[in-house]
Formats: structure tokens, C-alpha cells, sequence
């Protein structure tokens, strides 16, 4: 698959013939030798030829009418393939023809699970295509359904959010028929926008919205959004603790051994007492996601319990999780067993967590040879 994608490699370690064909493309466009794994080589490159730009992000690139940007979108594609899944990626976690990552399960300070090393939390679409059941087998790889919103309304209790996620529904259209008109995208920003704090602007009238809807739901989170500010501590259902606030996240971590995962790192950054307003704020939107994201870690740790006690009868094996998909092997007549087991181990890991709450926890699941196929 890499050589159809980036071509042959050339001897010395220089880059495939692909990449090397559309670098030449660039450079041509520039009509001057431009690197393009470079960005001050490529911004540099189009202020010269009159065009100010500020980085080399796609969506900015994607705005302009110039000779160079096709080859070079194209090559910053194929650059990141090769270099997180290239071949010393290959070398270093592929062997016997299996992806060996190292997990730590519950290594965040949320509860949720990291990789040390190969990436395997992030596997793009491309790189699925490599994954393939043996012979005979099948992959079921199920993904769960809006997970935090269902988790937010177990923990807030909230009589119309739990209305809302008791349905093996789309939770975010639910939302919108509830609050805005039918407008799914809407819902779905002021969900997410409760969860990870984004409280100004559009947010911050979605917000006032799904308020009225969901007073209690919107409450929980910011009941955990003004303890983080105020420097105390919140707890996921189960009873993780965040960090505390007397020093930062960053310190707190580190001494304890955990590491963060990469998309909690930033709104980790904990206040101190005597600290700005900014960082103040920015430690409520941590405590703010960490009980919905830390409670979502809780529920899928039982998940995780409950499918291995299911399928400990048959061949079946599960072969990856990462937040909210897990992937599991089977012969070919399992399959439909193994996607019985995942919703009911669904169903008791609710259970378990939370209590009685009519919240549902349901899956998209795909019965696929390889795993590209399933979305």
C-alpha cells in the first residue's frame, strides 16, 4: 500500500518517487527550488510570488488561486502518511504482520487509555486499509453512538436529556426537534459546546438554549466548570479525582507518572490562586469536560469487562479500543454473536456505572473484512 501511494524508494534514504515528483511540481510552480516539508520555505515561496499567507494549513492553501497549491496539498498528505505511517513506522511496531502498540489503559488523567508510541489512537482512513481479517474471520468494529451527550445525561440526571438519550436514536437530532427547530448541526455545537466549554459567541446563545431544555444537564457542567475556577475538585460518577489546583497540571501529572493525552493537554493548564482570569478559566473548561470524559472512562472500562466475560467461549478475540470504538476478530459465524455481545455489555457497563437510568449506550456496528470499510 505504500508503494502505490508514495512510489518506489530510492537508495540512500532519500524521499519515495512520489513525493519527489510532486516536490519538483512545487518547484516548479515557484520557478525556484522550494522545499514543501518546509512552511517558512513555502510561505516565504508565495510571498515572493505576491501572495501573503500565514501558514500552510489546507484550509488556507485551499483559498488560493496559484499553480503550486494542487502538488502541494497533495504532497503534505503523502508527507504525513509516510512519516507516521511510513516505512520506520513499519519497522518499529509491525511484526509477524501484526500493529504491536503499546496501550496503557486508564493513562490519562481522565481515565481514558494512550498509546506510548506507534500512533494507534489515531489510525487515518488510509492506513485502515491495511487491516484485514484472516481468512475465513471478519472484523466487527463497533462505534458508540454520541457517547459524552448519553453520558451527560446519566450524570446530570436530567429528566429531558434522559428522555432524549433513552433512544437508539440520533441523540443530536433529538436535541434540535427539543430546542433548535429541527437544526441538527446547532444541537450538536451546543451539546459538544457544554461538554468542552465553548461558552462564547454562537456558543454561548446555543448554550442559553439548550438551558432552557436541559437545565439540569447544562448545571452539572457548570457546577464542575466553577469548582475547576475556584480551585476545587471534581470527580467523575465513579470517583476519579482531577488534579488538584495548588500547582499545575502539568507538574501534578508528571510527578504522579500519567501522562496526558494530547487533546487534554491544553485545557488542562490548572489555575493557582493569584493566577490570571485567563487561567482560571481555562482549568473550569478541564473540570468542566474532565466529569463527562472521566465518567465516559468509567463506563467503558465495565464495557470493556463485560465484552471479554461474553466472548470468553468463543474465538473471538478483541483486537483494539480506543475512546469510543472497540474492534474485535471473529470466524465469520460469530459475527452476529460478537454484535449481540457489544450491545449487551453496553447495556450492563450503563447499568453498573450509573444505576437505573433509562439512557441507552448503543453502536454503529459493521461486520467488514477490512477495517476502511466500516465508516
Amino acid at each position: 500500500m505504500l508503494r502505490d501511494l508514495l512510489g518506489e524508494r530510492y537508495a540512500g534514504g532519500g524521499e519515495p518517487r512520489r513525493l519527489a515528483e510532486l516536490a519538483d511540481e512545487v518547484s516548479a510552480a515557484f520557478g525556484r527550488r522550494v522545499r514543501p516539508d518546509l512552511p517558512a520555505d513555502v510561505v516565504k515561496a508565495f510571498g515572493q510570488a505576491g501572495i501573503k499567507v500565514s501558514s500552510t494549513r489546507r484550509w488556507e492553501l485551499e483559498s488560493l488561486d496559484h499553480p503550486a497549491v494542487k502538488p502541494l496539498i497533495e504532497y503534505k498528505k503523502l508527507y504525513r502518511i509516510m512519516v507516521a505511517h511510513g516505512w520506520s513506522w513499519l519497522q518499529d511496531w509491525v511484526r509477524d504482520g501484526r500493529f504491536r502498540p503499546e496501550f496503557l489503559a486508564g493513562g490519562t488523567v481522565t481515565g481514558r487509555w494512550v498509546t506510548n508510541g506507534g500512533g494507534a489512537l489515531q489510525i487515518p482512513k488510509v492506513i485502515r486499509r491495511a487491516v484485514v481479517a484472516d481468512p475465513g474471520w471478519r472484523l466487527v468494529v463497533a462505534d458508540a453512538d454520541q457517547m459524552e451527550p448519553r453520558v451527560l445525561a446519566a450524570i446530570s440526571r436530567d429528566p429531558g436529556l434522559m428522555e432524549v438519550a433513552g433512544r437508539e436514536t440520533d441523540l443530536y437530532q433529538s436535541v434540535s426537534d427539543r430546542a433548535f427547530s429541527g437544526d441538527r448541526a446547532q444541537a450538536k455545537l451546543a451539546v459538544l459546546g457544554a461538554v468542552y466549554g465553548q461558552t462564547s459567541g454562537d456558543g454561548l446563545k446555543n448554550l442559553a438554549a439548550l438551558r432552557r431544555r436541559f437545565p439540569r444537564a447544562v448545571a452539572y457542567v457548570d457546577e464542575a466548570a466553577r469548582a475547576g475556577e475556584e480551585g476545587r475538585l471534581v470527580r467523575t460518577w465513579l470517583g476519579r479525582t482531577c488534579p488538584p489546583a495548588a500547582r499545575t497540571t502539568d507538574d501534578a501529572v508528571e510527578e504522579a507518572g500519567i501522562p496526558l493525552a494530547e487533546e487534554e493537554a491544553d485545557a488542562a493548564r490548572q489555575w493557582v490562586p493569584g493566577h490570571s482570569s485567563a487561567d482560571a478559566r481555562a482549568r473550569g473548561r478541564f473540570t468542566r469536560n474532565f466529569v463527562v470524559q472521566g465518567s465516559a472512562a468509567d463506563w467503558t472500562l465495565l464495557l470493556l469487562a463485560a465484552l471479554r466475560q461474553a466472548v470468553r467461549d468463543m474465538a473471538a478475540e478483541l483486537v483494539f479500543f480506543q475512546h469510543d470504538e472497540v474492534i474485535v476478530h471473529c470466524p465469520e459465524e460469530e459475527a452476529e454473536s460478537v454484535v449481540t455481545a457489544i450491545r449487551e455489555a453496553a447495556e450492563l457497563a450503563g447499568r453498573l456505572t450509573f444505576g437505573q437510568t433509562p439512557v441507552r449506550f448503543p453502536f454503529t456496528t459493521a461486520v467488514v473484512e477490512c477495517y476502511a470499510d466500516a465508516k
